[in-house]
């Protein structure tokens, strides 16, 4: 079953165009090399300076783990930790 993933991410003060220029070569690396991605949007709210959100849509839950223990992905983390106060996670199936 497809599986999708909403985050909702609350910065730090400062710095979300930092965050910006990290997400997207995470992007890049996940739909240059996990095939089972469908969809990796980066979304900008137009209320809020400290506030991006992203949606994924994998081809199974297995996928989404896989996702979750690649080398890039942890790199990405690490890379922003120091960024995020606070990271929000919605799953779902999508609705056939």
């Amino acid at each position: 079953m497809t599986v999708s993933l909403f985050v909702q991410i609350r910065l730090k003060p400062g710095t979300r165009d930092r965050f910006l220029a990290r997400i997207s070569q995470h992007r890049k690396n996940v739909l240059g090399n996990e095939s089972y991605c469908q969809r990796f949007d980066v979304m900008v709210p137009n209320d809020s300076e400290d506030q991006v959100c992203f949606y994924e849509v994998y081809d199974d839950a297995d996928a989404l783990k896989a996702h979750g223990e690649t080398p890039y992905f942890a790199q990405y983390r690490a890379d922003t930790a120091d960024m995020v106060i606070e990271r929000t996670r919605l799953l779902s199936t999508l609705a056939e």
